[in-house]
């Protein structure tokens, strides 16, 4: 099992005016100016009804690959222990890949099934092809959630960029977000035991409080843009 750790800096810090993180934090994170871009969308009911269900089917783009990557994942809030959650997933029959989104004020048990599929151009399927693409692909235990996804609509496009950097020996990953006019700079790193993630979350929160620019408050991309899912960017 992975943890992914994540914790926000504050936008308004470190963007410049064209709203691309300043050099400033690239720097101090020994990261290039050349970023990667994403393009990124779901499909659900026009109900939202397997988002209310904690289940999300994302597909994503990234320039620098030749595939684009259909998600399936279901999300279970960790509200006592970790181990807990899992049981509750392995009740629910749902199996895959076991990660933990370390929040600093919210921890989630992901479930997650990824699928890619062969594309050319940087671009993003409409909604006929991406409900093909999404329901032919689906692992047999994300069948359930496909039901009546005939009726369904497309939430997103979003883009964002992502630069590589490092702190401490870690790969530390620093993306930029605009959902609803709402500008988001998440940075995170994924490790192997919750130790580290512990760890490792708090030595980014120092480090981003010695840069004067941590955002306290968790920043919930999917849950922004499921909420606004009528603002693209």
């Amino acid at each position: 099992m992975k943890y992914e750790v994540k914790v926000f800096a504050v936008a308004q810090e470190v963007l410049n005016k064209k709203g691309h993180i300043k050099s400033s934090l690239l720097e101090a994170f020994d990261a290039k100016k050349g970023d990667e871009d994403f393009l990124v969308q779901f499909i659900d009911h026009d109900s939202k009804r397997n988002y209310h269900n904690k289940v999300t089917m994302r597909i994503r783009k990234s320039e620098d690959d030749e595939f684009m990557e259909i998600q399936y994942k279901k999300r279970y809030p960790v509200l006592a222990t970790i181990d807990d959650a899992i049981r509750q997933a392995e009740e629910e029959g749902i199996n895959g890949e076991l990660e933990v989104e370390y929040g600093v004020n919210k921890k989630t048990l992901s479930v997650t099934h990824v699928v890619e599929v062969p594309v050319d151009a940087h671009l993003l399927p409409a909604l006929d092809q991406s409900h093909h693409h999404v329901t032919s692909a689906a692992p047999e235990v994300f069948e359930p959630f496909l039901t009546e996804l005939d009726e369904s609509t497309l939430v997103g496009p979003y883009e964002f960029e992502r630069h590589s950097g490092k702190l401490n020996g870690y790969k530390i990953k620093l993306e930029r977000w605009l959902i609803a006019e709402t500008p988001i700079v998440e940075i995170s790193s994924k490790v192997t035991t919750e130790k580290e993630a512990q760890e490792l979350q708090q030595q980014l929160i120092d480090y981003l409080n010695e840069l004067k620019v941590y955002e306290a408050t968790d920043q919930l991309k999917t849950e922004l843009i499921f909420e606004n899912k009528d603002s693209s960017s």
